[in-house]
């Protein structure tokens, strides 16, 4: 069984795409020796090259581990420093 492109669904790929493109920047910020940082209204979690494994994803979205669980950092604000100059990367919605 088939479907034609009439019958896709617009953006049916997009969330995955999108974690994909958001975890690859922040895999490769972690690689160049920087300190990513997640900020919500209420926190904000910097993590460096040690905490590459903590992050994934999937259909569903992009995801940091918590303990033993995960929590979704779509809408999260992101930002890379550099260790020791403090110098601000801009994150992934900062460029495009």
């Amino acid at each position: 069984m088939s479907i034609t492109n009439s019958q896709m669904i617009a953006g049916r790929y997009l969330r995955y795409a999108r974690a994909r493109q958001r975890v690859a920047w922040i895999k490769a910020q972690l690689a160049a020796g920087r300190i990513v940082q997640l900020a919500t209204y209420t926190k904000a979690t910097s993590y460096d090259a040690r905490h590459a494994d903590m992050f994934k994803a999937t259909k569903a979205g992009a995801f940091v581990q918590r303990g033993k669980s995960w929590d979704c950092i779509d809408f999260t604000n992101l930002q890379s420093f550099g260790p020791r100059s403090g110098r601000h990367y801009p994150g992934p919605s900062d460029v495009q």
